[in-house]
């Protein structure tokens, strides 16, 4: 990594020819300093003199950040060209985009420190602990549930959306499945409790089960479930991010505040 502390205009100019401009495909920049944005493209946008971050990446992507918040301020996209000199003492940045057509000025009047560095990352980012997730680990094992369950259908469409899971139990009567990833909403009762009513109208059911699933369902939601005739399965929500040593993250399983090796069960009004 090559960097320089506080410098001119002129020393910033030969720092990013030197270290940056030659290779930017090969090479990230990193620049902090006082800054005017001007942006030019689908809208127009000018952010006035203030200490930012600017990032400029190996596949040309310009990120400007500013002291809080987690997005940037502006940005320029993937295969964006940035070109550097200096004006009337100020070190100028020029990013420019085809398609579409955008263009963005940054002005620094002041400079605190620039970098420039290769950075080597070919890793695949795998998300886990999605609702689908949940969802897969039921349709695998439907005694997660109960025993004797079937799935039938998942993404069932009905009148009012989709329902996650349409099962049959032991005794072959209908059971709605809706799943949570996180703590269980009061939302979710209303929305389960819509989807049986939908499934009795469409097939004229006299009885129907709803069971909500989710690792937490607080004790009012639960409640709410009994006030309803429905149920409600407290299920372990696995993560697993398989990579090529096949390890688990164990250690961030979460769990329903009861004893781990017992799913509650809520016996269905009959």
């Amino acid at each position: 990594m090559n960097t320089i502390i506080n410098p001119t205009p002129a020393d910033a100019l030969h720092f990013i020819k030197t270290h940056h401009a030659k290779r930017p495909e090969k090479t990230m920049l990193l620049v902090i300093g006082d800054c005017m944005v001007d942006y030019q493209g689908r809208a127009r946008s000018l952010l006035d003199w203030g200490e930012r971050l600017i990032f400029i990446k190996q596949d040309g992507t310009v990120l400007v950040h500013q002291p809080t918040q987690r997005e940037p301020v502006n940005w320029q996209p993937t295969g964006a060209t940035t070109d550097v000199s200096t004006q009337y003492g100020y070190l100028i940045l020029k990013s420019r985009h085809t398609k579409p057509p955008e263009k963005m000025k940054i002005a620094f009047r002041t400079l605190k420190l620039i970098a420039a560095t290769t950075l080597l990352d070919h890793a695949r980012l795998i998300i886990s602990g999605m609702e689908s997730d949940v969802v897969n680990d039921i349709v695998r094992d439907p005694n997660i549930i109960e025993p004797g369950l079937r799935i039938v259908k998942r993404e069932k469409t009905v009148r009012t959306g989709s329902i996650d899971l349409y099962a049959v139990d032991k005794d072959h009567t209908p059971v709605v499945i809706e799943v949570k990833r996180t703590i269980a909403p009061i939302s979710a009762v209303h929305q389960l409790r819509m989807y049986v009513t939908d499934i009795k109208k469409d097939r004229k059911e006299p009885h129907v089960r709803g069971i909500l699933c989710a690792p937490r369902i607080p004790e009012m939601v639960k409640k709410l479930l009994d006030e309803h005739g429905l149920e409600w399965r407290e299920v372990e929500r696995r993560i697993i991010l398989p990579d090529d040593y096949q390890r688990t993250l164990k250690d961030f399983q979460i769990q329903a505040p009861v004893n781990p090796t017992k799913t509650k069960v809520k016996k269905a009004r009959r």
